[in-house]
């Protein structure tokens, strides 16, 4: 059976969402060299004290759009998971938004190059791609699987900076296997909530911030579309399988399938989150709907995990469970 034992792994984005995760979870494995890469010394240290004199754990400071030198370092895999996803950033900064998504990219993909060339050592690189590259015209709600990618979104859409550059980093990482003989394996990833050390400026995270300070919570968009979102620890669990057990150039939605109650909007969240609060603390706050009563809800994209669960997977956590779990996490550090 594969496994990371005896293996060097590089996450890049280490102290994002996604990126801290993956590190955690490698780090409580046995014989695992983990390699954290991000900008900031700063929120390495914090969020990662707990290894920083373990012998298996390395960091590099740097931004990942700039080349990687690990100084003779050989990697077996990367996980590159670097890149802001905050529709703040994305609207005000979009360069900011592209250049880690498209450079980053390539530069981990140089980085295997040199090392195949150089050392005749072959790593694996796990592309992080996004549920934005597929488009909904239909009307409906609809399933995609990992071939529908005929529609996709406007240039002139709010994030179509952040969607095209991610489409783009799957292309590249293709191209470069198929020129340079590469291992990549590309993982499309749906709504991926959690708590994480450093708090994103989202909607999710203002919720939870208003409701633990016993504040209503006011939407003026009730037509919000449905999304498939899915709970940090099912992302992982199934992007570290990706890195093991993926077939080189494939495509794999790492997605709930909306299952276990997970295709929901953000006002749906934001009332489980109140109803969470509201039982644990016994209060009353409430969730204040400021849209026109006859909004019509826009269409959602379902992705489709069966190529994720013919290599074993499975959605673990409903969404209820999940949010609880963050509230809990947050709480305790907060």
């Amino acid at each position: 059976m594969k496994s990371f034992s005896g293996k060097t792994v590089l996450v890049t984005g280490a102290t994002g969402l996604i990126g801290s995760h993956i590190v955690y979870e490698l780090m409580s494995m046995k014989n695992v060299r983990v390699i954290a890469l991000g900008r900031n010394i700063e929120k390495i240290k914090k969020i990662f004290k707990d290894y920083i004199n373990n012998a298996n754990f390395y960091y590099v400071v740097q931004d990942v759009s700039d080349p990687i030198d690990l100084k003779n370092i050989e990697v077996n895999y990367i996980f590159h998971a670097a890149g802001p996803m905050e529709n703040k950033i994305i609207d005000q900064y979009p360069l900011e938004v592209m250049k880690p998504n498209i450079m980053g990219a390539i530069n981990c993909l140089e980085f295997l190059k040199k090392q195949k060339e150089e050392r005749s050592v072959s790593g694996r690189m796990v592309i992080f791609s996004s549920v934005t590259i597929y488009g909904n015209i239909t009307g409906n709600d609809l399933v995609v699987g990992e071939e529908d990618t005929q529609v996709t979104i406007p240039l002139d859409a709010s994030n179509a900076i952040y969607s095209q550059s991610k489409r783009m980093s799957e292309v590249i990482s293709r191209a470069y296997s198929k020129q340079y003989g590469l291992d990549i394996v590309i993982a499309r990833l749906s709504t991926v909530y959690g708590n994480t050390f450093f708090k994103p400026e989202t909607a999710f995270f203002e919720f939870i911030n208003r409701a633990l300070s016993g504040e209503n919570i006011t939407l003026r968009d009730s037509g919000v579309a449905r999304r498939d979102n899915i709970y940090i620890d099912d992302a992982v669990s199934g992007i570290l399988l990706l890195g093991l057990n993926g077939t080189n150039c494939e495509v794999y939605n790492v997605s709930s399938n909306g299952e276990m109650g997970n295709f929901a909007a953000v006002d749906e969240i934001a009332s489980i989150i109140i109803d969470l609060v509201n039982e644990k603390y016994n209060i009353n706050i409430k969730l204040i709907n400021q849209s026109s009563k006859n909004k019509i809800r826009r269409s959602g994209i379902v992705l489709s995990n069966i190529k994720l669960k013919n290599l074993g997977w499975n959605v673990k956590t409903s969404l209820r469970e999940g949010i609880a779990k963050t509230l809990k996490v947050f709480e305790e550090k907060k």
